[in-house]
């Protein structure tokens, strides 16, 4: 059987089988037909402006321990990737933010994670670090951002090559 995240329906409980499915193997419910996609995690992050500058958090925790990140994090199953961006920011940094639309959206093949890429901005709140996820977190302008090698995830590097490339609407 293929690499799947299910065995049995979990409407049902049915042992699923495999079944040709847009041209791909794929497990599926006999009963109720539910078939079983790749499952992809999805991310969300927020690209918090200020002065012309983007407000980075330096992780403190597994393999990225020190390279620096946009606040965010992987979406929860009972909320948007809007949502996410605005919950996961005030918890690592302490800002309340508004989204200003999404910037851009990554995608790693093979383990597959989607993460999108909201504009911001602070709408309230203070500077308050999460000690359990970052040691500081900082604005960088766009001359100053950290190299690539301090980066701590693709899906960062994506969003602020996006963030740096953007020109606002003109008049």
């Amino acid at each position: 059987m293929a690499t799947t995240a299910f065995t049995f329906c979990p409407r049902d409980g049915t042992r699923l089988v495999l079944t040709r499915i847009d041209g791909r193997e794929r497990p599926t419910c006999t009963v109720c037909g539910l078939a079983d996609f790749t499952h992809v995690q999805v991310g969300s992050n927020a690209i918090v402006e200020q002065d012309g500058a983007v407000l980075l958090v330096r992780l403190n925790y597994g393999p990225r321990d020190g390279h620096w990140a946009l606040p965010g994090g992987l979406v929860e199953n009972d909320e948007t990737t809007e949502e996410a961006a605005v919950r996961e920011t005030k918890e690592e940094t302490g800002f309340e933010i508004a989204l200003d639309g999404l910037l851009s959206v990554w995608l790693r093949p093979g383990f597959p994670i989607l993460v999108v890429n909201y504009r911001a901005h602070i709408t309230g709140g203070s500077l308050q670090i999460a000690p359990d996820e970052a040691s500081e977190a900082r604005f960088f302008p766009k001359a100053e951002l950290p190299p690539l090698d301090e980066i701590a995830w693709p899906s960062a590097v994506h969003g602020l090559d996006a963030w740096r490339a953007y020109e606002p609407p003109r008049p």
